[in-house]
């Protein structure tokens, strides 16, 4: 094998010393530049699996605060629309109840003009009466104070009944 070396132009005395060179160099490099750098790397594969799990951790924070806020607008608008759902039945008793008061109220207007109808009648029927009588009693008292003959006496009721037409007329104007 020596031969086979020379043959190359290698010293075996020098490859040995660049093989025990080589080995140094990677112990001296492995203890002092690929130690710091391999706890570099693990520190910075630490780093970032810290960071993901926070930011994992802040995910799942915001996914249950996303839905905490969720509920709670549904229950903001589901009180929303109670509370509106009662004040249109509120506003719908307050109408009905005015209602039912006008309802009462005409009622009441209605009833006190029909007895006032029926007093005004009441009076006009009896002033009527009154006049009747005062009529026939002013006929009578001509009938009695002139002469009465037949011509005379069918001219007086004709005149009478005149007088109670026209003055008939004007107390159903009063109705």
């Amino acid at each position: 094998m020596a031969e086979i070396l020379q043959s190359f132009g290698i010293e075996l005395d020098v490859l040995l010393v660049q093989i025990a060179g080589f080995l140094v160099l990677i112990f001296i490099l492995k203890q002092f530049a690929l130690g710091p750098i391999y706890r570099m790397l693990e520190a910075r594969q630490s780093n970032i699996r810290g960071n993901l799990d926070e930011a994992e951790a802040r995910r799942n924070e915001m996914v249950r605060l996303q839905k905490d806020y969720e509920e709670r607008l549904a229950k903001i608008e589901e009180e929303a629309r109670d509370k509106i759902q009662a004040a249109v039945k509120e506003a719908q008793a307050s109408r009905d109840e005015i209602l039912e008061k006008a309802r009462e109220e005409s009622g009441r207007i209605i009833a006190r003009g029909n007895e006032e109808l029926s007093s005004e009648r009441a009076k006009a029927m009896a002033e009527m009466r009154d006049e009747i009588a005062n009529m026939a009693i002013a006929a009578a008292t001509q009938a009695v104070r002139g002469n009465l003959n037949a011509q005379n006496h069918s001219a007086l009721i004709d005149q009478a009944i005149a007088s109670i037409g026209t003055n008939g007329n004007s107390a159903r104007g009063l109705n």
